[in-house]
């Protein structure tokens, strides 16, 4: 298996709005997200995504993040769907269409593309400053699966990294 991402350091943060604070940790990865048939550019903005093992979906973003991306989740939306929140209520959510693609830390190898099975699940929320702690991206389980990726947790030396069984990585375009 390809090695995608090598030893990237987990991302952390210390919680000073708990008493004592609180040191958390994740699992953050970069990535780009394109519109639908479009290979991401050199210069496209990479954006740090969490991979959430407790998410069961595909991708889940805020609004702000598909807008960053240079995406149009008003032109890109192709429907809704109902996620569950933490509290356990069922709520509507769109769905905007897009190709999602991990950003290697590797010399000389591509993205790779990750297959949506219908796009990213965004909370359609114009927030003014978000939280980067709180409105996070998240990588669900369900797109890590389909896509065969093996993913290492080296919670010693705090690093992640990622193998995908695409051989061809980084030879080819989409």
């Amino acid at each position: 298996m390809p090695l995608l991402i090598k030893d990237l350091a987990l991302h952390h943060w210390v919680d000073r709005t708990r008493t004592p604070p609180s040191e958390t940790w994740s699992v953050r990865i970069p990535v780009v997200l394109t519109p639908v048939n479009t290979y991401p550019l050199p210069s496209a903005p990479q954006q740090d995504w969490t991979i959430d093992t407790g998410a069961t979906g595909d991708a889940f973003a805020w609004r702000h993040h598909l807008e960053q991306a240079g995406l149009d989740p008003d032109v890109e939306r192709v429907g809704t769907t109902f996620v569950r929140q933490y509290d356990g209520r069922r709520v509507a959510a769109p769905v905007c269409r897009a190709n999602f693609w991990i950003v290697s830390n590797q010399a000389n190898l591509r993205p790779l593309r990750l297959p949506l099975s219908r796009g990213i699940v965004y909370i359609d929320s114009r927030v003014r400053s978000p939280d980067p702690q709180l409105h996070r991206a998240l990588i669900g389980m369900r797109l890590l699966i389909r896509a065969g990726l093996r993913v290492e947790i080296d919670c010693e030396n705090r690093m992640v990294s990622i193998w995908t069984p695409n051989p061809s990585l980084g030879t080819t375009n989409p």
